[in-house]
Formats: C-alpha cells, sequence, structure tokens
C-alpha cells in the first residue's frame, strides 16, 4: 500500500488553470483596497466580469504598468459592459497605498494567503514557500461571463510581457 501510495501522483493545491468554456474555480471572495469584501457576483458588470492575476502592486513594475494602462482605459471595459479587477497577493494596505498614488478607479483585491491564485492553478512554481515572493500568480488574464463561464484566457510567456490592451478589448467581442 505505501509503494502505491507512493507512486501515485502528489495532490496538492496546485490544480490545472482553468480554460475556456471552464467555470471560475473560486467565486472571488476577498477583500478590496478599501478592506471591503467582495466576490464575482458583486464584481461583475452587465456582460461579465475582467479578472487580471498580477504578481505585486508593491514591487512589481510591469504590474503596476499593466493596472495603470487599465484604469486608464476603463471606459473601453465599460463600455464593452465588463467591468475589471485586479488580484494579488499584496496585503489590503499594499493596495490602498497604489491606489491612493496612482488614482486606481479598478477594484484590486488581497488574496494574502495565495488562495484564489492556487484554486486557479496558477501559482508560480518557481517560488519557493518562506521567500518574499512566494504566493506571487504566474501573470494571466481571464474574460469571465455573467454566469462564472470562463470565454477567454489570455497570457504571455515570462511575467515581462502581458497581453496588449487592444487584444484584451477584442477578447470581450
Amino acid at each position: 500500500l505505501a509503494m502505491l501510495l507512493l507512486s501515485m501522483p502528489s495532490l496538492s493545491y496546485a490544480s490545472a488553470a482553468p480554460v475556456a468554456g471552464d467555470k471560475i474555480p473560486h467565486n472571488l471572495e476577498a477583500l478590496d483596497q478599501s478592506g471591503e469584501q467582495q466576490s464575482f457576483e458583486s464584481l461583475k458588470g452587465e456582460k461579465g466580469l475582467v479578472v487580471l492575476f498580477v504578481r505585486s502592486m508593491d514591487w512589481c513594475p510591469y504590474c503596476q504598468k499593466q493596472v495603470m494602462d487599465i484604469n486608464d482605459n476603463m471606459s473601453a471595459f465599460t463600455k464593452a459592459g465588463y467591468n475589471v479587477v485586479s488580484i494579488s497577493y499584496d496585503p489590503v494596505e499594499t493596495l490602498k497605498s497604489f491606489t491612493d498614488k496612482h488614482s486606481i478607479g479598478l477594484t484590486l483585491l488581497s488574496d494574502p494567503q495565495s488562495d484564489i491564485i492556487k484554486t486557479f492553478g496558477i501559482l508560480n512554481a518557481e517560488q519557493r514557500p518562506g521567500t518574499r515572493f512566494y504566493g506571487i500568480p504566474n501573470p494571466t488574464i481571464y474574460i469571465v461571463n455573467t454566469e462564472g463561464t470562463i470565454t477567454s484566457v489570455l497570457a504571455e510567456e515570462g511575467y515581462k510581457d502581458r497581453p496588449e490592451l487592444q487584444n484584451i478589448l477584442e477578447a470581450l467581442e
């Protein structure tokens, strides 16, 4: 029996990342940058939600730029019927500080234990527990309709390149 158990694949929190056609694996219940409880239901727009997983609003300049660019173009998302939410492992205080400093209008969710990130199967496996960077996701964007079904997944190789704004907006159509 022991040999059988040892030969089985490890059952860990790392699940396969969802793809288009799947339901989102988490209802996105978390605190936002103002300390308010949010969920998929409270966040979605008329046609759905753009879920943007980023590494950190504290120390990742690529994430900061991506969120600021999307924030500057929120009217295009709203016009298309979508709200946008960003999720990182940052604490509420860090998100609040970033929001205040850069006049961010979109919702930033705090996932300090990376529960949402792990449920989505996008935890960056290169970072080891106990390190400062443990808990970051591989940057990924999920377009989700109002029923919670993923209609599109956008990601680039590595963390420096992010999907172009135009490609995200085209995925909403």
